[in-house]
């Protein structure tokens, strides 16, 4: 007898203890997702083609983060020289770019929702993974954390479905 109480008591603490976890991860306020949850999710390694296209942009973008005073200018340069490439690498370039904390302005996103449908593919390809660059180790604090950048991509994915030209196309804001 003391044994079956003892089982039922061990599969309501199991399904209990899960129930709790679910409701406590989805529950768990944005600011805490970050680092942890990033490092769970699988690496994929950016094709070299791609990662030369990254590589200006990101070391600029390293070195606008690391040094006080650095020129942003720069960065906008190499942004936007990316930016205005055509092309399948140029199109991944984008979607990579989209999982590092470029700032608030969102010009990754809106650049990759400019360019329409053809994005999804690669949207979906990097949505749950943590991109390498081949060739350099860019710290954990240039990507964006897991909760901002599954907003990132979830919005891109609607505005590129909802035909939007931008994120400042949404009427919701």
């Amino acid at each position: 007898m003391k044994l079956k109480i003892w089982v039922v008591f061990c599969g309501f603490s199991v399904a209990f203890g899960t129930m709790g976890v679910d409701a406590q991860s989805t529950t768990e306020k944005p600011s805490k997702l970050g680092s942890t949850q990033a490092q769970s999710r699988k690496t994929i390694v950016v094709p070299e083609q791609v990662a030369v296209l990254l590589r200006p942009v990101l070391d600029e973008l390293e070195q606008y983060r690391s040094q006080s005073g650095h020129d942003e200018h720069r960065l906008d340069e190499a942004f936007g020289a990316l930016a205005k490439k055509q092309g399948r690498f140029a199109d991944e370039a984008l979607v990579v770019l989209m999982c590092f904390d470029m700032g608030e302005s969102q010009e990754e996103a809106d650049a990759v929702i400019a360019r329409g449908r053809r994005m999804l593919p690669l949207i979906k390809k990097y949505q749950d993974g943590t991109a390498k660059i081949p060739g350099r180790n860019y710290g954990e604090s240039m990507f964006k954390t897991a909760y901002r950048k599954d907003v990132a991509f979830q919005g891109a994915v609607k505005a590129i479905k909802h035909g939007w030209h931008s994120t400042a196309d949404n009427p919701q804001g």
